[in-house]
């Protein structure tokens, strides 16, 4: 584990109460993205949600009908808003057999990963996924990567990389991927947004 993970992760164990209270409530594309999802999938198909913090996404996927596990290297996140079944884990090296899943949720957590590990996580993603599968990823949209210290302060800082669409679909092309489409939208920061196939 690179030291810029594990401040990360200690900085969320730190506000994970604060964390869960403030997004408690799903952003209002998370309904049309749970909407797009049961278009595609069957209900009660298999879906982990990787880096899943108090698991407000894995319960919001759960009331749709699928068979959902949330995972998140924050013990503190995991028990932050009491949902059940969320697992310890690094997306680097995910507890799940080959082929498993009918899809991979993951928002605004591969912005964590430092750069040259990011080709790794995609390789889990598409190890895990069967054929068809699906991949709903969020990460912050821009250039560069460093210690973001304007949410909790510098004693409480996170690693973030922002990635360029252009060159993240290259690297899910690697991993085995069709990028199916992608969007883009601005908050406190700019997101983008990809849905891309396992091939």
């Amino acid at each position: 584990m690179t030291d810029f993970t594990a401040a990360t992760r200690a900085t969320y164990d730190t506000i994970a109460a604060e964390y869960a209270r403030q997004w408690s409530t799903p952003p209002a594309w998370v309904a049309a993205e749970l909407d797009r999802l049961a278009a595609l999938l069957p209900a009660g198909s298999r879906i982990a949600d990787i880096g899943c913090g108090p698991g407000h996404h894995t319960r919001a996927l759960r009331e749709r009908g699928f068979r959902v596990t949330g995972f998140d290297l924050s013990r503190r996140m995991l028990g932050a808003a009491r949902v059940p079944g969320l697992v310890q884990a690094d997306m680097r090296a995910l507890p799940l057999a080959a082929r498993s899943l009918g899809a991979v949720w993951c928002v605004a957590a591969l912005l964590h990963v430092p750069r040259p590990e990011v080709p790794q996580v995609l390789g889990e993603f598409g190890r895990v996924l069967r054929p068809g599968g699906e991949l709903l990823l969020s990460v912050a949209e821009g250039d560069g990567e460093g210690w973001d210290e304007r949410a909790y302060g510098a004693s409480l800082r996170r690693w973030f990389v922002l990635h360029r669409f252009e060159a993240l679909a290259a690297l899910l092309a690697e991993a085995g991927f069709g990028i199916v489409g992608h969007e883009r939208e601005a908050t406190h920061r700019d997101w983008l947004r990809i849905h891309a196939r396992r091939r």
